[in-house]
């Protein structure tokens, strides 16, 4: 019986640059080991980031109309996008988690990126605008 499910390493680059209201832009990168998993005809990648000593694990699933990104770790974080949208969303760090809206504004899922840009909304007003470009491609494990 043939399983449904199929994993691949993958190299995985993560650029992001926020520009919070009334504050220069701050850009991130990172470099990490991950893994692209397809299962029930959905794929997935997932890595681990080190967030001063602590592990954050993301998991994104990318599909082109609804895709979201999941932390857990040092940072619980879901942020789901949808193209135009205003969706639900929650932070969190340490005991404290706030809710937010997530407004896609540009959305692109490929066979080795994600790009997402995004508003970030909460406790009544625009928090800061999100540009994030994830690109993986066939690791070295």
């Amino acid at each position: 019986m043939e399983s449904n499910k199929k994993d691949r390493n993958v190299d995985v680059r993560l650029q992001s640059t926020i520009r919070h209201v009334g504050q220069a832009a701050d850009k991130h990168e990172l470099e990490a080991s991950g893994t692209l998993i397809e299962k029930a005809g959905k794929t997935y990648l997932q890595f681990v980031e080190d967030l001063n000593g602590e592990q954050v694990r993301t998991t994104v699933k990318l599909e082109k109309g609804d895709a979201l990104i999941m932390r857990n770790g040092a940072v619980q974080m879901r942020l789901p996008f949808s193209l135009g949208d205003m969706r639900p969303g929650t932070y969190g760090n340490g005991p404290a988690t706030f809710d937010l809206l997530v407004k896609t504004t540009k959305l692109e899922v490929g066979p080795d990126k994600f790009i997402a840009h995004y508003e970030l909304h909460g406790e009544g007003g625009l928090l800061g605008e999100h540009e994030l470009n994830i690109t993986y491609t066939e690791g070295q494990k």
